[in-house]
């Protein structure tokens, strides 16, 4: 699976440094992902997206980073090593207010079962500070490094939280195509769903994969949906399949 990604990346990455060096917005390193054996060999597969980082690992115009010492970034923060990452949960993005609660909760839920979990981002390059890709980065990322589809295809998660608010549904729809459906999920009083409630919360249907679960659901720092809703929601959809 490792060398899969690294093939992956590898092949987009000349041609990436190539543009980017000449790229007017300054640029964070993208995100390239490394796993750990238990998460090749776990039953359940799961992967966790926001929207993108503040900064990754230099500029990426400055053309000095190379795949292996991204992917083993990601590596060491995403796991912990020694010296890295050991801060992270000060962000709402990994305590309990999202990722910490859905590994806690789902883990507890398959009982019995490997559950592993994995981080990824919408936006695989963002910019070299805070704040949505500038359009020239968001350019730079769909020309040069399109590579969420296939991540997905090496990684093959089972269950996939979009914790990246309706906003970026426009990307989604970007990396899967058009057929990408959103549906709602939450009940008014009464019993009926409403189109409404899809800012909130709504089960993605990704035509490619039609066995994954996954759900889009806001940002967690303005998430007003409490996080045990969204995995009622998740629960009923894995359910009903069994």
């Amino acid at each position: 699976m490792n060398q899969d990604l690294e093939n992956l990346y590898s092949s987009k990455w000349g041609s990436l440094l190539e543009a980017a060096s000449v790229l007017p917005s300054k640029a964070a390193s993208p995100l390239l992902i490394k796993v750990e054996q238990a998460y090749i060999d776990s039953d359940i597969k799961v992967m966790i997206l926001g929207q993108e980082t503040d900064g990754w690992y230099g500029q990426l115009n400055a053309g000095k980073a190379t795949v292996e010492n991204l992917m083993d970034g990601y590596f060491n923060y995403f796991y912990q090593v020694s010296g890295h990452g050991e801060n992270r949960g000060k962000r709402a993005f990994w305590n309990r207010k999202n990722f910490r609660f859905f590994e806690e909760k789902l883990t507890e839920y398959f009982s019995g079962k490997s559950v592993s979990f994995i981080w990824n981002n919408i936006s695989k390059i963002g910019n070299d500070g805070r704040g949505k890709p500038s359009p020239s980065i968001r350019k730079l990322e769909r020309e040069y490094f399109n590579i969420l589809a296939e991540e997905f295809a090496i990684l093959k998660p089972d269950i996939v939280i979009f914790t990246t608010g309706s906003t970026r549904d426009s990307f989604i729809k970007h990396h899967f195509g058009n057929k990408v459906q959103f549906l709602p999920k939450l009940s008014l009083l009464g019993g009926g769903l409403a189109e409404q409630t899809l800012n909130l919360l709504a089960e993605v249907k990704i035509p490619q994969y039609p066995d994954l679960k996954a759900i889009r659901i806001e940002h967690p720092n303005r998430r007003t949906l409490s996080n045990s809703v969204s995995l009622n929601a998740l629960k009923q959809m894995i359910e009903k399949e069994t």
